[in-house]
């Protein structure tokens, strides 16, 4: 369900991190059901609609789309084209007919996502910039009297390798959009069945064998110009394009009498194997290949060194399993920290706070909201400045659902004006927001503006105050500090819900998550609250 949820933003061409969007599905207290796809659309702000209709009706829709099915364990499918629904179509006798669609979009909500993706996005680059280089060196590499078997060998080898690292990276659930289209084109095609069958060669899967043995003919034909050993390592890869001659014929076997589907990958290897041993026997033939220079030594050392290389690929995609089983671990914990029923039965054993309002409050968000949240700061903490950013984030994301109080403590005793820092915001805030018809909107742009700069006499130049609110804003961020003081704060940020401190074990990110079903516990427990006895 969430690689489908993650692939089908990519689909819309919205800018999301596919790792992030997946855990985040899976770490919903209600995994594996559409709302926790739905939840996490929420949060990153993408505009979608559940909605029913027949069957009849789905090839009238805009593609992509995704259909939660009523069988299985949060199967969900990904309809992106009149094809894919044909192919799907004996899969919808277990659909219901719920279906979920999106609208596209260049930007999301979500901080954290915008950050991995760009980074995400710079990290491929970067990959591609230094694959570039590394194929030009090794193009150059191979300017020698020997250089067109050389190079013929290298271009395939390159080609193998990058399918054989589609392979290795397709069986880890590394999804590419151009590789899936390239995978699900045409009939009777499943890359998938193929690659997740027990079948292995001495123990070593398909995928796994193809990255190394083509990872190995680089380093050997990458090497070779610069060691002088162009005839001996030409020789070894004819030997091992021989004995890969049986692997061929197994693979066809397999694909055509067992799988009875064909992996469109593994047809690219094979065809990369054939034109390798064409060119190989070609060269044989011709008298181009012979035993000069082989000895022992050299047989030995290319055998370590494909073990070597073997060791290393084996070793990496047990890492990334391993950290991919952690996360697994780590969302399914997180289902359960993030269950409305538990977060609320550690909440009401935290000490309590009157939160009630205040005559001049900092409020964004539904004053009226059944989530309460009050967010104590300090105007110079850094802690204080990444919060606010979240608790903006929660509010854009929910804004009927709660109500965000802003409450500051006094800090440095620098002023401008007479003005110390927490003064000047109340009294820049007085002046510029409160009473005005888009209160809300200016609150959140001046405390964005003052976690931006973080300088009173910037700050001040940006937003002056008005001198008939001076004596009030004095007034007000005095009422802020006594409050505090009363509350007993004694570090910020500080945050309260509905007038309990938030629980050691959660922070306001876990808000990001849990903000829908809280939303509905808390309407529940007003409604038994305002029934009579």
């Amino acid at each position: 369900m969430e690689k489908v949820a993650a692939k089908f933003l990519s689909h819309l061409k919205i800018p999301v991190s596919k790792r992030y969007v997946q855990q985040l599905v899976t770490a919903h207290p209600d995994f594996p059901s559409l709302l926790s796809v739905s939840d996490v659309f929420s949060r990153l702000g993408v505009t979608h609609r559940v909605t029913r209709i027949q069957k009849d009706q789905l090839s009238e829709l805009e593609y992509p789309y995704l259909l939660p099915l009523d069988k299985g364990r949060g199967d969900i499918l990904l309809i992106d084209s009149h094809e894919s629904l044909r192919k799907n179509n004996d899969r919808l006798e277990q659909w219901g007919g719920i279906v979920l669609l999106a609208d596209s979009s260049k930007t999301t909500s979500d901080n954290d996502n915008n950050i991995l993706y760009t980074l995400e996005r710079n990290a491929k680059a970067c990959t591609l910039t230094a694959g570039i280089a590394f194929i030009l060196l090794l193009g150059l590499s191979q300017l020698s009297p020997f250089a067109w078997i050389n190079v013929v060998l290298l271009a395939l080898t390159i080609c193998g390798l990058i399918t054989g690292y589609f392979l290795f990276a397709k069986e880890l659930g590394i999804a590419y959009s151009a590789v899936e289209a390239f995978c699900n084109t045409g009939k009777n095609t499943n890359c998938d069945a193929v690659l997740k069958s027990e079948v292995s060669l001495l123990g070593i899967k398909f995928s796994d064998a193809a990255l190394t043995y083509f990872l190995f003919q680089v380093f050997l034909l990458g090497l070779a110009p610069a060691l002088s050993l162009e005839i001996p390592v030409v020789f070894v890869l004819a030997i091992l394009s021989l004995l890969t001659l049986p692997i061929i014929l197994f693979s066809l076997y397999y694909q055509y009498v067992i799988a009875k589907t064909w992996c469109r990958l593994c047809l690219v290897v094979v065809a990369i194997l054939l034109g390798q041993a064409g060119i190989l026997g070609y060269a044989f033939f011709a008298g181009l290949i012979t035993k000069q220079g082989v000895s022992l030594v050299f047989v030995a050392a290319v055998f370590i060194m494909g073990l070597l290389l073997l060791a290393i690929v084996l070793l990496v995609k047990y890492t990334l399993e391993r950290h991919e089983k952690l996360n697994q671990q780590r969302s399914t914990g997180n289902r359960i920290k993030h269950n409305a029923s538990v977060f609320l039965s550690f909440l009401q054993k935290q000490k309590q706070i009157d939160d009630t309002p205040f005559e001049n409050d900092m409020i964004m968000g539904n004053p009226n909201a059944p989530i309460k949240i009050t967010m104590v700061s300090n105007l110079y903490c850094n802690p204080c400045k990444l919060k606010h950013q979240v608790a903006a984030q929660l509010v854009a994301t929910y804004p009927e659902s709660i109500r965000l109080t802003m409450r500051f403590v006094k800090s440095a005793n620098y002023k401008v004006r007479g003005l110390d820092s927490l003064d000047y915001l109340a009294g820049a805030w007085l002046t510029h927001a409160r009473g005005k018809a888009n209160e809300q909107e200016v609150t959140a742009r001046m405390l964005h503006s003052w976690f931006d700069l973080w300088d009173l006499e910037k700050f001040g130049k940006k937003w002056f105050v008005s001198e008939v609110v001076r004596a009030e804003c004095k007034r007000l961020a005095e009422v802020h500090n006594n409050w505090a003081n009363a509350a007993e704060i004694r570090q910020t940020p500080a945050i309260f819900l509905n007038g309990y401190e938030m629980p050691k074990e959660y922070s306001i990110e876990d808000f990001l998550v849990m903000v829908p079903a809280l939303d509905e516990k808390m309407k529940s427990m007003m409604n038994i609250e305002m029934q009579p006895a």
